[in-house]
């Protein structure tokens, strides 16, 4: 990679900005042609894309850049063939559209739909749909339903507009800061620092290991020790954890911004991550957890795309094909990205097991929860609910992190070769 100067980013500077305002300009004529829409984002999308490992001497925000740019030119194809995506929840059904460049704006740049009719749910904790903050009625209704009030008076969504920039401003320095202590400390206060015998080929297998170890007589030759499991632990919060405090530290910059200009709300911008008491099941981390800002595009490519093959949707089949071909999509943005940043090993076993394995846990998870759910209907009736609850969210966090420590040093390793 070239030494980076404004000079040479001078290029990637002007592709992004020219498929920023292309977003802009097609949000905000939502009735225009889909395929018209589609090829006048197409080219300022590849450029941007091609462009995008010199637009900062920051590789991490490049990176995070390159991502964008895929997340956001999905949502936008989507939101031209989204029949719907061109109604706010707060709108008058008999008024015309907004064709502002306010509105083009707020339906350009949310790929989770906030304040749109096909908005992610639960964005706010504790609050199925933004709608009472748009409306900001006591009377008001969503789907011929009364909509409920917030959940908490203290909830940032319903703050004044400094109150929310400062909070915000607090939540930024903590993650920051946070970043930098983990970035600081992650390794040598966990396990000290990597040596050889940490990264060699026999250590990427764990099952087959653990197996000979534990239950034959047979001694494999690199047996599972303490120091190992804490690597493996490592490995499997190094995957998110960045992610999150950097993600997250972005993600409050542009609120404050926007919040501040005037240009939006604080509800308009709610917690980019879920609540992590979703995550002890595999489907909760992806679905309710983690980030889900390809949410919404991804499974309307993925329903497209196996309607158009004749599958019925709402079914059991179709809901286990449309997140495997939601995780294929994945697979295949973070195998672009690194092969744009110039890695030999893009489309190898890293990038493919991680991502291509991910619906695997969902099915093994729904097998155990259909068995678990008859015996307890059958067996546990007399137990305390409570105490059955706990039991599953300890057992529920264990398996998270049990597969992420067994698929996440497989895909480091792979990405090492």
């Amino acid at each position: 990679m070239i030494e980076w100067t404004l000079r040479s980013a001078a290029q990637p500077i002007t592709w992004a900005f020219s498929f920023s305002f292309t977003c802009l300009v097609v949000g905000r004529f939502p009735d225009l042609n889909k395929w018209t829409g589609f090829l006048l984002l197409a080219a300022p999308a590849y450029g941007a894309l091609q462009a995008s490992p010199n637009l900062t001497p920051i590789l991490q925000l490049n990176d995070i850049f390159s991502r964008y740019v895929i997340i956001l030119f999905s949502h936008m194809v989507a939101l031209n063939f989204m029949q719907e995506s061109s109604t706010n929840i707060a709108d008058n059904k008999t008024e015309s559209i907004d064709q502002s460049w306010s509105a083009g704006w707020k339906r350009a740049y949310n790929s989770r739909g906030v304040g749109e009719t096909w908005e992610n749910p639960y964005l706010w904790p504790e609050q199925k749909s933004t709608v009472i903050f748009a409306k900001r009625s006591s009377e008001a209704t969503y789907k011929d339903k009364p909509v409920e009030v917030p959940r908490s008076r203290h909830s940032l969504a319903t703050r004044g507009k400094w109150s929310a920039v400062l909070i915000r401003l607090g939540y930024l320095c903590l993650n920051y800061l946070l970043l930098d202590i983990y970035n600081e400390y992650r390794v040598s206060a966990t396990f000290g620092s990597f040596t050889a015998a940490d990264v060699s080929p026999e250590k990427e297998i764990l099952l087959r290991r653990a197996i000979q170890q534990f239950f034959s007589n047979d001694t494999p030759v690199s047996p599972i020790t303490g120091r190992e499991i804490a690597i493996r632990a490592f490995m499997a919060a190094n995957k998110f954890i960045p992610d999150i405090l950097t993600l997250s530290a972005f993600h409050d910059f542009l609120a404050i911004i926007f919040i501040a200009s005037g240009v939006d709300q604080s509800w308009e911008w709610p917690p980019l991550f879920g609540s992590f008491s979703h995550a002890y099941t595999m489907r909760g981390f992806w679905s309710n957890f983690w980030h889900r800002l390809i949410y919404k595009s991804f499974n309307f490519h993925a329903s497209t795309f196996t309607r158009t093959l004749g599958v019925a949707q709402g079914t059991s089949f179709s809901r286990i094909l449309n997140n495997c071909l939601v995780f294929v999509m994945s697979t295949i943005m973070h195998g672009v990205v690194l092969q744009v940043h110039g890695s030999s090993r893009a489309w190898g076993r890293g990038t493919l097991i991680f991502w291509g394995v991910q619906p695997l846990s969902f099915v093994l998870e729904g097998l155990v929860q259909s068995q678990w759910r008859q015996f307890k209907k059958s067996s546990l009736r007399w137990m305390n609910q409570t105490v059955i609850s706990v039991f599953e969210r300890v057992v529920g966090y264990a398996w998270v992190a049990a597969w992420f420590m067994w698929i996440t040093p497989k895909s480091v390793f792979g990405l090492m070769g």
